[in-house]
């Protein structure tokens, strides 16, 4: 797995994230990370169409739609999931890359025409391209206000893991996608572990969940302090469930089972901020 870095400076500590080539994922016209923050306004400035594409139809077939992000230019547009691109504007598509080459060619703000097929039928589909959006833009457009997707098959690491989505119905969950190597997952973990000992009493959840092995993850609990549930799902099933591209990444989802916020890197304000919105959310009636 290719692993980049992407720093960009906010405020007086600062922003990073830790990011894996799974960023092509949801972003035609995508950039995986770039260095500098000169470069990652330059990597927003490309078009973005907001969709995942998966393998061509086959030959003639164009390329089918894995997901649509929700609020972008192609949810917006008509475009869902299972939809097969076949041209962009007069051109025609065969693989994912070429709709990504067709996207890039155009600056945001242009509109395109699509045809796409639906079952069988051919629909005709103006979309019009938008800036490259941040990580947690994406993710805020996509998952906020949806239920949050369901999880299982998790190995309990340290703490009551839940073994599915439901076990946490009623709380309000704080859900941590870290990996042992990510240096701003290690500055998160202070603050989750100080969220459980405060809010756990009031019907908190924090947990953790990574792709790596549970000896590995094992040890990077204890070198990280973190004092609250933590997973490993190595088949990566989750995170890709949950649209996760650079970590960490902290979901708080309501008792509801509703995504309420998301939040990509390590980054004291939002954290400030999100410590405020589990307070709000544990005061809410449960379902």
């Amino acid at each position: 797995m290719i692993l980049l870095v992407v720093m960009s400076p906010m405020g007086k500590y600062g922003r990073f994230a830790c990011t894996t080539a799974l960023a092509l994922v949801l972003s035609v016209g995508a950039w995986i990370g770039h260095e500098g923050e000169a470069a990652g306004q330059a990597a927003r400035a490309r078009s973005w169409l907001g969709v995942e594409l998966g393998r061509a139809g086959g030959p003639g077939r164009g390329v089918a739609i894995r997901h649509v992000v929700r609020g972008s230019p192609a949810y917006v547009g008509g475009l869902r999931d299972g939809d097969v691109i076949v041209r962009l504007d007069e051109v025609s598509v065969a693989r994912p890359d070429d709709v990504i080459h067709e996207v890039t060619l155009r600056p945001p703000g242009r509109a395109v025409r699509l045809v796409a097929l639906r079952g069988v039928s051919e629909l005709t589909i103006e979309v019009t391209l938008a800036r490259f959006p941040a990580l947690d833009e994406m993710l805020r457009l996509d998952k906020v206000g949806a239920p949050a997707p369901s999880w299982g098959g998790i190995a309990p690491v340290a703490g009551p893991v839940p073994a599915t989505s439901r076990d946490v119905r009623g709380k309000v969950v704080v859900l941590d996608f870290w990996a042992t190597w990510c240096v701003a997952c290690r500055l998160t973990a202070p603050r989750l572990s100080a969220w459980q000992a405060k809010f756990g009493a009031q019907g908190l959840a924090v947990i953790g969940i990574t792709d790596d092995s549970v000896a590995d993850a094992t040890r990077a609990v204890a070198s990280f302090g973190m004092r609250y549930a933590v997973g490993s799902d190595e088949s990566y099933a989750t995170q890709l469930a949950f649209g996760v591209t650079a970590l960490p990444t902290v979901f708080l989802i309501d008792k509801r089972g509703v995504v309420r916020d998301v939040s990509v890197g390590f980054d004291p304000q939002r954290e400030l901020e999100m410590e405020g919105l589990v307070q709000r959310l544990l005061a809410e009636p449960g379902p």
